[in-house]
């Protein structure tokens, strides 16, 4: 095949492929636990199952350990929580606690970070195969009481956020953090969102749901509405992330994959989760009674991959055509490796799909330079079958046949 060559640009890179693995956070505001849920919690986090799991409205260190013996399967460990603390602004809020599969991940680092007027968790993991590291912030920002002067909880959040936000300006521009909980704003305009996401300095997070306005008792949010669970109408629960966590290589967040866990379809606005019907639990209606009766709030999650190796092979010469090459062993189990070819930079999409057409994970979804890459699928969760694989990039679509074959 003809190949461009470039004149000014002679460096060749070399990357070592990496087990890419799949990492779910969720997050939940547990409505004062313990409350006597314990069964609606398992139920609801068995559904989810996530990888890290962090939880607002923890009464204190005693109900750390009874929720992760009752409501948490054995794969989870070391629960760490942020005890109330007291400082120059007093406190009044609930705890932050952690969870964790040590399977997966190993918890380095946690600490409260003094902030108005609950402290914010920060906990730092390290993935025990790719060896990539991950800071998770957990908040619960100031509540709206409505007897109380709001535009100071405004202010108490909005100087909550600068906190956090003095904490990330000191990372370098490789760092990978999120913050997730309940944020309790209302408005894409209040000023503790503006400052989460303002973009002038460093250390600032990407709206994964990129949506502006009214987030309270506005329909045209209907979809993105996580409390409460008995009338839902007010966005308060996000995850936000990091641009390294947008930025291809490393840690990856998997494109479409934040989900509110009960609504995404729009139909529950100003009624109950579990009013006609609900997609999230058509075939078992108990979810939807658990999650009523658990929280007033919804959970939410995300997923990344970790180990993505997106370095280019060689940018000695520039291919001139689109391909995308066949996986490599095939038959695989459970890794192969997937190389492909772009000659002009793009957003480029590579998705796995099962025998009946239906996509089951999102290998990459990022702007990619023009040159050869090449990226490791860990089918480990997959049963046994034949699997495609398909690249779409710059009008450009192209489907290859996998096996796994354990």
């Amino acid at each position: 095949m003809k190949k461009l060559v470039f004149f000014f640009l002679l460096i060749a890179y070399s990357t070592v492929s990496l087990p890419q693995e799949r990492v779910r956070v969720m997050s939940y505001n547990l409505h004062n636990y313990p409350n006597n849920h314990d069964a609606d919690f398992k139920k609801i986090i068995n559904q989810i199952n996530p990888d890290a799991l962090v939880v607002v409205e923890m009464i204190q260190q005693s109900g750390v350990t009874p929720f992760l013996s009752n409501a948490l399967s054995a794969e989870y460990t070391n629960a760490a929580v942020q005890i109330k603390e007291t400082n120059s602004y007093g406190y009044d809020g609930n705890d932050c606690a952690f969870y964790y599969k040590s399977a997966i991940l190993t918890l380095i680092e946690y600490k409260a970070i003094s902030a108005r007027t609950r402290v914010i968790s920060k906990f730092t993991l390290v993935h025990n195969t790719t060896n990539d590291t991950l800071t998770i912030f957990g908040v619960h920002l100031k509540a709206n009481d409505f007897t109380s002067d709001n535009v100071l909880n405004a202010q108490k959040r909005a100087d909550a956020v600068q906190s956090l936000r003095s904490e990330t300006s000191l990372y370098n521009g490789k760092t990978n953090y999120l913050v997730c909980g309940d944020f309790n704003i209302f408005s894409s305009s209040e000023v503790a969102f503006q400052k989460l996401i303002d973009t002038s300095s460093k250390g600032f997070f990407v709206d994964l749901f990129n949506i502006s306005g009214d987030w309270a008792g506005n329909y045209q949010f209907a979809n993105f509405c996580t409390y409460s669970t008995s009338d839902l109408d007010t966005r308060l629960d996000m995850i936000l992330i990091s641009k390294t966590l947008n930025d291809p290589g490393g840690i990856d967040y998997i494109p479409n994959s934040f989900k509110i866990f009960g609504n995404d379809d729009g139909n529950h606005f100003n009624k109950s989760i579990t009013n006609g019907t609900n997609v999230w639990f058509l075939n078992d209606p108990s979810i939807g009674t658990s999650l009523k009766n658990a929280s007033d709030h919804l959970p939410v999650y995300a997923d990344f991959n970790f180990g993505v190796t997106t370095a280019v092979v060689s940018e000695k010469e520039i291919p001139t055509t689109f391909q995308l090459m066949q996986n490599y062993p095939n038959p695989f189990n459970p890794t192969t490796i997937i190389t492909y070819e772009i000659p002009q930079r793009g957003y480029v999409k590579i998705m796995v799909f099962d025998s009946i057409g239906k996509q089951i994970e999102t290998l990459v979804g990022a702007e990619k330079s023009a040159g050869r890459y090449e990226l490791t699928f860990n089918a480990k969760d997959l049963p046994s079958g034949i699997y495609f694989y398909q690249i779409q990039t710059n009008g450009f679509t192209q489907t290859k046949k996998m096996i796994l074959m354990k």
